[in-house]
């Protein structure tokens, strides 16, 4: 039977292995978590380099974002007395336009006078040239003669507003061979009658059959040509603007023959006996009231020229504004 000291020497022996085998263990859990512990270390330092970039780069950002702000300001506040002086420009503009429409104004008041004189103005049809004698145009005249129907020209096209509905038509040229001894220069006693307004559609009597004409009329010069107005082309019996010497040298007439443009009182309406209006008849001559009607009238050019004041006036005070606020106090 074994001893008692042999019997702890083999359990201590027993138990030396298993001692042995637990400190291994724990020697190999140490050395994993060191290995992890610096993996994860190397995983992190690219990760904290980026952070640091981009900190960096955002500061830098700011930086710049910063500067430029306060180097703006500091532009606009050199520009101010720029922007000032550019609002100084539209003032001045406006200004000036106003002054305009009242120089306006009174040409239109002047035109008006000389025209009312030159319709009281009473004259010969055959020496009916504008400047020929002291003739004013618009000066009236009474013109009785034979229409030559063949040589009647259409100049246009003239659109006309009837009823509301926009038409287009022409205005109507004729030479008429005044009837006596109505013209004291030239061969045959003719002058161009601006006869009035007609729509396309309507036709003129035959050439053959003659026809006499007895109207008042006043005193014309020739249009001036639009920027836009094309070429006439005589040749081709074409006419956009009304040309008197190109007119008459293509009727076979002198280049100073009288241009005379036929006129209606306002009250030859059409209206028959029975009141009511008859169709109109054509051509149709222009009112002699509407001669004093200018397409702008002096009223409106004051109205304009207040309007641009008021502009101006605007813009000079916003152009103060700026300049104070640069200067900084009132000026």
């Amino acid at each position: 039977m074994p001893s008692a000291g042999a019997t702890r020497r083999g359990g201590a022996a027993q138990c030396a292995p298993s001692i042995t085998s637990r400190r291994t263990f724990h020697m190999l859990i140490r050395a994993a978590r060191r290995q992890l512990a610096r993996v994860a270390r190397d995983a992190l330092k690219p990760a904290s380099a980026a952070s640091a970039v981009s900190t960096s780069t955002a500061s830098a950002s700011f930086a710049s974002r910063r500067g430029a702000s306060t180097r703006a300001a500091s532009a606009s506040e050199a520009g101010s007395p720029a922007r000032a002086a550019l609002l100084l420009l539209p003032c001045a503009l406006t200004g000036a336009l106003g002054a305009w429409q009242l120089v306006r104004r009174e040409e239109k008041i002047v035109a008006i006078d000389a025209r009312s004189r030159a319709l009281c103005t009473r004259v010969l049809p055959g020496d009916a040239v504008v400047g020929r004698d002291g003739i004013e145009e618009y000066a009236t005249c009474a013109v009785a003669g034979e229409l030559d129907l063949a040589k009647s020209v259409r100049i246009g096209p003239r659109a006309r507003s009837v009823c509301g509905v926009t038409i287009a038509g022409h205005l109507i040229v004729t030479p008429v061979k005044l009837h006596g001894r109505a013209k004291t220069r030239g061969e045959a006693g003719t002058v161009l009658l601006l006869r009035g307004w007609a729509p396309d559609t309507w036709a003129d009597v035959d050439a053959r059959a003659g026809a006499c004409v007895k109207t008042e009329a006043v005193v014309r010069t020739s249009e001036s040509k639009g920027r836009f107005t094309p070429d006439n082309d005589p040749e081709k019996d074409v006419w956009y603007w009304l040309d008197a010497p190109a007119i008459a040298r293509a009727c076979g007439l002198p280049e100073d023959t009288p241009l005379i443009q036929a006129v209606r009182a306002a009250r030859d309406d059409g209206a028959g006996s029975s009141g009511q209006a008859d169709a109109p008849q054509y051509p149709l001559a222009v009112e002699k009231e509407s001669l004093m009607t200018f397409p702008v009238a002096p009223e409106q050019h004051l109205g304009y020229a207040a309007t641009w004041f008021a502009l101006s006036a605007c813009t000079g005070a916003m152009a103060v504004v700026r300049a104070r606020r640069f200067v900084g106090h009132k000026i």
